[in-house]
């Protein structure tokens, strides 16, 4: 339990910094835990930090409650005394204030967009289940030797044209080495959801043995050897909350995506020359 008092301070140390240009909600006698230098450390501000610690017995939680109420103590006067150091001030930290309030704002206007999307229906669930048979009812694991490039998207057609002409991978390899070609090879073992969407296309259809050049985000291309597989089907009900995650993930998604483009259309965004994002 002494370990508390030590790992929350650094745990909270942000929240300072979260809290410094918001205003606070009118705190009364009765629910003062603490005074600091003239200000106020509230029981909804120590129940908040409390929340944040693993679950407590019974016996545990009033030392537990005290400890942090001291790293709360000493979080204040550490940032009383950068404050009187006109450390507030500093570019850097005033930049990292403003963007940690925003990032709580954001955070807090998408619960507010969230809280009334509704959870999917069965047959949402089981119409996802059904267009993706690689995932669920075919569900492999699949051993997979990985070659990751980083590539010129002007060269693919070249490396596929050479890994055609190898005789093996380590040829291909070699091939790639002389042209300068920078990449990292590796062995994995994976199941089919664990796999990128790209990647699981191929491997999904491949024989073993096959090679296949995929190309990825960010200028990488992956060429892909598939060694051997091994079915692990799942059923619909073992799938059932896996998918409902990813059928609320999609439509969060698409809602957000929806306000984005809304606020953007009635906000007014204007970019320094030379900071234009690129067409898409």
């Amino acid at each position: 339990m002494k370990d508390h008092r030590a790992s929350f301070l650094a745990a909270i140390a942000v929240l300072s910094m979260l809290l410094s240009g918001c205003e606070q909600p009118a705190t009364t006698a009765k629910n003062v835990a603490a005074k600091v230098d003239g200000g106020i450390i509230s029981q909804a501000e120590l129940d908040r930090a409390m929340a944040r610690l693993d679950k407590l017995g019974a016996a545990e939680t009033p030392q537990a409650r005290g400890e942090v109420l001291e790293a709360l103590v000493d979080q204040h006067l550490i940032s009383n005394a950068a404050k009187a150091a006109k450390l507030d001030k500093a570019p850097d930290v005033a930049l990292a204030m403003q963007q940690a309030q925003r990032q709580v704002l954001v955070e807090a206007y998408m619960e507010r967009l969230f809280k009334d999307v509704a959870a999917p229906a069965d047959t949402e669930i089981q119409d996802y289940y059904t267009r993706h048979p690689e995932l669920f009812a075919q569900r492999k694991v699949y051993r997979v030797q990985e070659l990751e490039l980083q590539l010129d998207p002007a060269r693919v057609a070249e490396v596929e044209a050479q890994l055609k002409q190898s005789r093996s991978l380590a040829d291909f390899a070699n091939w790639l080495s002389g042209q300068g070609i920078d990449g990292k090879a590796g062995v994995a073992v994976k199941p089919a959801e664990q796999i990128p969407a790209p990647m699981l296309a191929h491997l999904a259809n491949m024989k073993e043995g096959q090679v296949v050049v995929v190309p990825m985000k960010g200028g990488r291309v992956s060429v892909l050897q598939l060694q051997g597989t091994q079915s692990q089907p799942v059923t619909q009900e073992q799938a059932r909350d896996a998918i409902k995650r990813v059928l609320l993930g999609e439509k969060r998604k698409a809602l957000l995506e929806t306000e984005i483009k809304k606020l953007r259309s009635s906000g007014k965004v204007e970019y320094a020359s030379g900071f234009a994002p690129a067409p898409q």
